[in-house]
């Protein structure tokens, strides 16, 4: 029976309880190890020089980052660029510009490069001042695509907080209001976080037309709102992203900028109305003053 047993402490050896200190060391070798290949920091003349050799009427080299992320070939299409290139141009369409900041910081972990310039969907990728080639990490190149992990339901049968009949009435509600915006096919969607945000500032419910679009894709940009705005998902039936604000979205949220500036502009209004009526009361008083030093020489004549 000894020979059936499984090792003390795991099939993997004995736990010793130390894995946040592990992982701790690691990511500091890590980041030193990055800070050594990246060097010293560029000058505004050598970045500037660098995001215009990476400019399309300068390069046609592009490596493009669709709806399936950043994947295992990506890494290996950057790594072959930056053998003939310090730089690489990043083209990004679809889910993943949902969050511009996510993907800016996953490339520089899994690569070890650096953002040195990103407008919209075109992100420019540093490799370093002592990066070599042939101390690159092997990556070998992945001709599969494995499976996708099972995720619980995103769509409840009740949301938390309602019944079932106010759940679908709701649901009703929220497919029957004007949609926010079309969805078009690997578009460019780093608007669409602040665009929702400011629309639940007028309503609860807000729609997004995904016609068109495949129902993988506007599943996971629907994940990506409800954890960037935050909201509450109601429904994705007829190709629809229905969201809800939630109860307590008024009291929880910030003010967005355009809250700020509709508060400053009525704040302005309301002062300048209040100096309008003063200055017509002191004027009105001006000229009682006037009148009645006028009358009193025509009284004394």
């Amino acid at each position: 029976m000894d020979g059936v047993c499984c090792p003390r402490g795991g099939p993997y050896g004995e736990v010793c309880g130390e894995v946040g200190p592990a992982k701790e060391a690691a990511e500091e070798r890590w980041r030193a190890a990055r800070e050594k290949v990246l060097g010293e920091p560029l000058t505004q003349a050598e970045r500037a020089m660098l995001i215009d050799k990476c400019q399309k009427h300068r390069t046609k080299r592009q490596v493009n980052l669709g709806r399936d992320g950043l994947t295992h070939n990506m890494l290996n299409d950057i790594h072959n660029s930056w053998k003939n290139a310090e730089a690489v141009r990043i083209k990004c369409l679809g889910v993943p510009t949902v969050d511009m900041k996510n993907v800016c910081t996953q490339l520089e972990e899994k690569t070890g490069g650096l953002v040195i310039h990103r407008h919209g969907g075109q992100i420019i990728l540093y490799r370093g001042r002592h990066y070599n080639p042939k101390k690159r990490p092997v990556i070998p190149l992945m001709l599969w695509k494995p499976h996708e992990p099972v995720y619980p339901k995103l769509i409840k049968t009740t949301i938390d907080g309602l019944t079932i009949e106010e759940t679908k009435d709701m649901r009703k509600r929220g497919l029957a209001v004007p949609a926010l915006i079309k969805l078009a096919k690997n578009g460019y969607y780093a608007s669409l976080v602040p665009m929702v945000r400011d629309a639940f500032l007028v309503d609860e419910l807000v729609r997004i037309d995904c016609k068109g679009l495949p129902r993988s894709d506007y599943k996971k940009i629907g994940v990506k709102l409800r954890d960037l705005v935050p909201c509450v998902l109601v429904t994705f039936d007829k190709e629809q992203i229905v969201m809800w604000r939630g109860k307590d979205y008024c009291s929880t949220s910030p003010k967005s900028d355009a809250q700020t500036f509709f508060t400053v502009v009525a704040n302005s209004e309301d002062s300048t109305m209040e100096k309008s009526d003063t200055d017509i009361l002191n004027e009105g008083s001006d000229d009682q003053s006037v009148v009645s030093d006028t009358s009193i020489p025509e009284l004394i004549v």
